[in-house]
């Protein structure tokens, strides 16, 4: 759980660092440290609150931030969370929401299923093939996964940051011309940037950053330039 905001909750002190790590651990028997990103284990939680039970803990905040996940079953899931919050108001957390969640991950130029990741969207092209294990497992579809991986995908993720005040939302066509060479895939309002941004997919020979294409937003095109992703990176903030 990672603030981003530039200014600190009412009666909080000021303090940028993440402190994830430092609210967790004494709830878990793992070493939270020595945990590397995008990796995860079961736990003991170490709090009655718990009663006795474990849970999944993940380095995969997906907010741009070094967060965590907590899974754990539903019958004490609200309880902990009390307890978390509690433990975690002198350090200046607050509770937010999967909006904005939606709206770091974003920033970060992470995919989201439903979005960047689909039954029609394969993990390659979405950039995610790092999570794809196909050698030394076996599992439905890996055959697929397998073929997928050495094919050049028509279309390709990038970034766009757009020049007006209209965000586009997905479904938005991107145009070039009058060609439609791709579709908004997810958009919103960056807090951190102070502008709308979205991610696409657009045709491969069309997406060089510093380009400068068009949105279709109900109807009304709007320009809009292609950028590197992410849009937000802790490390050179």
């Amino acid at each position: 759980m990672v603030l981003r905001s530039s200014e600190p909750p009412v009666g909080a002190v000021r303090d940028s660092r993440p402190r994830a790590i430092e609210l967790l651990q004494p709830l878990v028997d793992a070493d939270l440290a020595w945990m590397r990103y995008y990796r995860g284990a079961q736990v003991r939680i170490l709090h009655p609150a718990a009663q006795r039970q474990g849970g999944i803990i993940s380095r995969t905040g997906y907010t741009g931030e070094d967060g965590f996940e907590f899974s754990m079953g539903a019958g004490i899931a609200e309880d902990v969370w009390n307890v978390i919050v509690e433990m975690g108001r002198p350090l200046g957390l607050v509770p937010t929401g999967l909006g904005a969640r939606d709206t770091l991950r974003l920033e970060a130029g992470m995919p989201l299923y439903g979005h960047e990741l689909s039954e029609q969207i394969d993990p390659f092209r979405a950039g995610l093939g790092f999570a794809c294990h196909l050698t030394g497992y076996d599992f439905p579809g890996r055959d697929k996964l397998k073929e997928l991986k050495q094919q050049q995908p028509e279309r390709v993720r990038v970034g766009l940051e757009m020049e007006g005040r209209r965000i586009p939302r997905q479904g938005c066509p991107v145009m070039a011309g009058a060609d439609v060479i791709g579709e908004v895939t997810s958009g919103t309002h960056s807090p951190t940037l102070k502008k709308p941004i979205a991610m696409a997919y657009l045709r491969r020979e069309y997406a060089r950053p510093e380009t400068v294409v068009a949105i279709d937003i109900r109807g009304r095109t709007e320009p809009a330039r292609i950028v590197e992703l992410p849009f937000y990176s802790r490390k050179a903030k």
